[in-house]
């Protein structure tokens, strides 16, 4: 499939990750205008890329996808400073297009108000799927250097079943974990069968959890709370891969002395390239289309 042609917009890329800068550079090569904002000097400077701040005027603007907090502050990295979102005020006019993380009600409300498009990447179904193998891969990088022992011949217990936790349940049985499947919906526990991974209902989630050396969870609702937890080994290793807050009781866990890390955005940290490669083929699809006026 040729390149689309992005020449003509004015793009902002406001703050994000290592994944965003090469978003950056793939946007820049299509022929788009970049301007970094939030971002180091020398990470601009890394990837090549010399327009940094905020234009007079832009086309798109690109926020992270660990959203925007309530007070408006916009998240950063280690190669990111902290900025806000009131700092993009001035770009904001009828027809702009804004992509990104979830949006704070009061901001949705006003975007409305000023007639600039909203794009929520998180209902982008194609780039969930995309994800979903850079962080499978990301939450078994991250349980291999913080665990003691083994994948081979561990339990597993993975929370969920939907697009991050089914390569994930299958990076583990490749590497000879036992893993165990809870999920809700009977379809899922269904699916996670025929695959020949054992499974469960929530209601039965501190049994399996009694003897886990792993706990992936990747709902984003509170599955694991006090109760659950107070079941675990001493020794278990809880990775939470949900959506933040996530779907553990961190408090919980730190009383109890168990090992419990939420892990917003993996793919930005331990695969950019392919994860900036991922966002760039899809929103330049829709910046595509925002360009012709399609959006």
């Amino acid at each position: 499939m040729p390149a689309l042609n992005l020449s003509g917009l004015q793009v902002v890329i406001a703050s994000g990750d290592k994944r965003h800068l090469i978003l950056a550079q793939e946007l820049q090569a299509m022929g788009a205008e970049v301007f970094l904002y939030g971002f180091s000097a020398a990470s601009g400077k890394l990837y090549g890329l010399f327009k940094e701040g905020l234009p007079l005027k832009a086309d798109v603007i690109i926020l992270p996808l660990t959203g925007v907090a309530a007070d408006g502050t916009i998240p950063a990295r280690a190669e990111t400073r902290k900025i806000n979102f009131i700092d993009l005020k001035a770009l904001l006019k009828p027809g702009v297009l804004i992509i990104g993380g979830n949006l704070p009600p009061k901001y949705r409300h006003e975007l409305h108000n000023l007639q600039v498009k909203y794009l929520p990447a998180n209902e982008i179904a194609e780039l969930a799927i995309l994800n979903a193998i850079p962080t499978a891969e990301g939450a078994l990088a991250f349980a291999i250097d913080n665990a003691g022992i083994t994948i081979f011949d561990s339990e597993v217990v993975i929370t969920g079943y939907g697009r991050c936790a089914r390569p994930l349940a299958r990076c583990m049985k490749a590497l000879g974990a036992k893993v165990t499947i809870i999920a809700r919906k009977r379809e899922a526990l269904a699916a996670a069968k025929t695959e020949g991974f054992k499974t469960g209902t929530f209601q039965e989630l501190q049994t399996y959890v009694k003897r886990a050396d792993f706990i992936f969870n990747t709902v984003p609702a509170l599955v694991l709370g006090q109760t659950v937890l107070s079941a675990a080994r001493p020794d278990v290793l809880i990775v939470d891969i949900a959506s933040a807050p996530g779907g553990t009781d961190f408090a919980a866990a730190k009383d109890l002395g168990l090992k419990a890390y939420l892990l917003p955005g993996i793919p930005g940290k331990t695969a950019p390239e392919t994860a900036g490669k991922i966002l760039a083929g899809v929103y330049a699809e829709y910046l595509s289309l925002h360009k012709k006026g399609g959006i």
